[in-house]
C-alpha cells in the first residue's frame, strides 16, 4: 500500500471513530432527557396485560445520604443499639442543624414527648398528606368489600397516577394501596365520589373527624390534598398520625408497602425510606403551593420507641427528615 493510499485510510478510520463518539454522545442526551427521573408505562383501555407504573408526585431530587445517618436510625427495632434517653426537664426546641423546612414537629409518641419543634402552628397546605384522612374515612365508613365502578369524571382526574380505565370495578380495599402507594388522587375522587350522599358529605366527613380528634386547625377542600385549601399545622398532623398509629395502624402498613398487584394493575412505592428497615410508613405530598410535605414513621431500637416526623414547606424534604430524626433519638 502506497504512503498517500495509507493515509487516506487512516483518516477515514478516524472520521468514522469520530462520528460514531460524536452519534453516542448524542443518543446518550436523548434518552437521559426523554427518560428523566420517573417513568410512565401505563395499561391503555384496550390492553389487559399487567404493568408495572412508578408514581414520582413531584420534580424528584435524588437527595438522600444514609451514609451520614447514626447507628439509632439506620438499624430496625430488632436491634440491640439504644437511643439515648431525654431528661424528664427536656424542653423541644428548634433543631440546630440547617432545615429547609417551613415548619416540622419531631415526636416520640411511645413516650408522648415532643422532641424537635419549629411553626408548628403555623397554617400550611398539607398536599397528599390529606390522603391519610381519606383512607380513615373509607375505612370507617365504606363497606371494604363494596366494589365501586370507574367512572369517566373519576378516571379522568388530574394526577391520575392508578391509571383505572373506566367500567372496571375494585373493592374499596383495594383503592386504598393505590390510594397510598402512588398517592392516587384518582382514588381519591373514587373512594369520595362513591360516597353516600357524595364526593361533598365525604369532605364533610374528613372536616368533621379531625375536628373530633382535636385537629382543630385542619381543613380540606378536596379528598387528595391537590387543592391549596387543604390546610393544616404540624402539630394537628402529628395528632392524625398519632390517632392512625394508635386506632387503625394498618394504613400506615399499606404506606410501607414496596409493591403490590391488583388485577391488572402493578403499583411500585416510589418512597427512599422503605431501604430503612427503621422505617413503618408515612405519606409524601407535593404541590407548588405547599412544597414538599411529608410524614414519616420510624421504629428504632430493641425498645421499639416510635418516632413520627412531620415536615411542610420544604425544599429538601428527605435530607430533612432525616437531619431530624438523626437530632432527636442523639
Amino acid at each position: 500500500m502506497s504512503q498517500n493510499n495509507f493515509k487516506t485510510l487512516f483518516k477515514s478510520m478516524l472520521t468514522a471513530i469520530i462520528t460514531g463518539i460524536a452519534l453516542a454522545i448524542i443518543i446518550l442526551i436523548i434518552y437521559s432527557s426523554s427518560t428523566r427521573s420517573y417513568i410512565y408505562n401505563f395499561i391503555s383501555p384496550e390492553s389487559d396485560t399487567s404493568v408495572t407504573y412508578i408514581n414520582i408526585d413531584e420534580p424528584e431530587i435524588v437527595e438522600t445520604d444514609f451514609t451520614r445517618l447514626s447507628k439509632s436510625v439506620l438499624y430496625s427495632a430488632k436491634s440491640d443499639f439504644e437511643i439515648s434517653e431525654k431528661r424528664d426537664d427536656y424542653a423541644p426546641t428548634a433543631s440546630s442543624k440547617k432545615i429547609s423546612a417551613k415548619a416540622y414537629y419531631v415526636k416520640n409518641i411511645s413516650d408522648d414527648r415532643i422532641i424537635l419543634k419549629k411553626n408548628e402552628d403555623t397554617l400550611m397546605p398539607v398536599a397528599s398528606i390529606a390522603k391519610l384522612v381519606t383512607a380513615v374515612i373509607a375505612r370507617k365508613l365504606l363497606d371494604q368489600n363494596q366494589y365501586i365502578a370507574i367512572t369517566p369524571a373519576m378516571a379522568n382526574t388530574y394526577g391520575n397516577e392508578a391509571r383505572f380505565r373506566v367500567g372496571e370495578r375494585l373493592t374499596v380495599e383495594e383503592l386504598l394501596y393505590p390510594l397510598l402507594m402512588v398517592s392516587s388522587n384518582d382514588s381519591a375522587e373514587a373512594l369520595a365520589m362513591s360516597f353516600p350522599g357524595g364526593r361533598k358529605k365525604f369532605v364533610n366527613e374528613m372536616n368533621n373527624w379531625v375536628n373530633s380528634i382535636g385537629a382543630y386547625r385542619t381543613y380540606f377542600k378536596d379528598p387528595s390534598g391537590l387543592s391549596a385549601q387543604n390546610v393544616s399545622t404540624a402539630k394537628d398532623i402529628s395528632i392524625i398520625s398519632t390517632w392512625i398509629i394508635e386506632n387503625d395502624p394498618d394504613i400506615f402498613k399499606i404506606t410501607s408497602t414496596k409493591f403490590t398487584t391488583i388485577r391488572t394493575h402493578t403499583w411500585t412505592n416510589p418512597v427512599h425510606f422503605l431501604n430503612l428497615t427503621s422505617y413503618i410508613g408515612g405519606k409524601n405530598g407535593y404541590t407548588p403551593e405547599a412544597n414538599r410535605t411529608g410524614l414519616s414513621i420510624f421504629k428504632l431500637g430493641s425498645k421499639e420507641k416510635i418516632f413520627s416526623v412531620i415536615i411542610l414547606g420544604s425544599s429538601m424534604r428527605d435530607n430533612d427528615t432525616l437531619d431530624l430524626l438523626d437530632e432527636a433519638v442523639m
